[in-house]
């Protein structure tokens, strides 16, 4: 059996990973999961959202329970979360005067979000880290720009260099994408490989499991943002790529190849166009290879829309993706292990 190595980067077959060009980053718009990530990343966002999962509360009962805090952040912080839908006016008890918010189904389904960053971030390999404390906020900010200017998505499919990351990444400039690798690798999102001139960077296993929070923030968005428009195929192949690493040992009879595509929710000619997916190896129950051309693997699928997806591998639900093929335990197989890596972050392990 091939030895499993995915910081080195010569790994994947060059005949698997075609080269990766600008054009297939989707450079003309947000990420998807951006902008949920991105409102944690705010002074108080976490605590006043937090806060409201009780009931309630008026400007006067907010401040207690979050204790002492700039007026201005705070009412910047309930602004922010209205503006999102997450939070909304109601009337308040007792017949008191001062207005009150209270989450709506969109805010308490953003907690989620929350609840998936906090997780991720407790995992840091620097030692756990608050999703409120400045060094959360902070480290949040740089997931989001990382994963937004699409330096994550060239890196989910392989280690490059900054050359090769400022030739792929042609919407930011040279200067700016340095700066950024600085901060990823001050945050330990990436590593290096190598020194001077021969550096690549690689994704850590820290930054992969970060696919949990985004998945989840991308879902939140598709649901409640009304700006949202659909997933992408750089998007979709970047989260497969980033978590089929972190993929353990699935059943030892498992060999064989598999696709796994998202499918567009409209129909084309009568027929679900394709937005997505990505091709995997396995032998004798191990990720050996995987590619972000589907047409390398025929014979067995897992399709669905972005939102059969999201239910597969958030909510553990894989009767809504479509299994085809003679072997179609191989896919299932592998959509299961995905949901178990969202679902405990730090229960399952790399292979090496």
């Amino acid at each position: 059996m091939r030895a499993v190595n995915y910081g080195d980067p010569d790994f994947i077959d060059a005949e698997l990973v075609p080269r990766v060009d600008g054009s297939s980053l989707d450079a003309d718009r947000i990420r998807a999961g951006s902008q949920a990530l991105g409102v944690f990343a705010k002074q108080l966002t976490a605590k006043v959202l937090r806060s409201h999962a009780e009931g309630p509360l008026c400007p006067s009962e907010l401040e207690e329970r979050i204790g002492w805090a700039p007026g201005t952040s705070l009412r910047t912080a309930t602004t922010t979360l209205r503006q999102l839908g997450a939070l909304a006016r109601v009337e308040a008890e007792n017949g008191g005067r001062a207005t009150a918010t209270g989450l709506t189904v969109a805010g308490r389904e953003l907690l989620l979000v929350a609840d998936a960053l906090e997780h991720w971030l407790l995992s840091s390999p620097g030692g756990p880290i608050a999703l409120d404390s400045t060094a959360g906020r902070g480290t949040v900010k740089v997931l989001t720009a990382g994963w937004d200017s699409t330096i994550v998505m060239a890196l989910a499919e392989r280690p490059l260099s900054l050359t090769e990351l400022n030739d792929a990444i042609v919407h930011t400039n040279y200067p700016a994408l340095k700066r950024r690798i600085s901060k990823l690798r001050s945050t330990s999102l990436i590593s290096p490989i190598g020194k001077g001139k021969g550096t690549t960077y690689v994704a850590t296993d820290w930054l992969r499991r970060a696919i949990a929070p985004i998945v989840i923030a991308g879902r939140w968005e598709r649901k409640h943002d009304p700006s949202f428009e659909r997933v992408t195929r750089g998007e979709a192949e970047a989260a497969f790529m980033l978590t089929l690493p972190l993929v353990g040992e699935l059943p030892e009879e498992a060999s064989g190849t598999c696709a796994l595509t998202v499918l567009a929710a409209e129909e084309r000619d009568g027929l679900p166009g394709e937005i997505g997916g990505v091709a995997v190896e396995v032998e004798r129950g191990r990720i050996v290879a995987f590619s972000p051309n589907t047409a390398l693997a025929p014979t067995n699928w897992a399709l669905g829309t972005a939102d059969a997806w999201f239910e597969a591998v958030i909510e553990g639900h894989p009767d809504a993706l479509d299994f085809r093929g003679s072997q179609s335990e191989l896919p299932l197989g592998i959509v299961q292990a995905i949901h178990t890596i969202l679902l405990t972050p730090e229960g399952s392990e790399s292979p090496s």
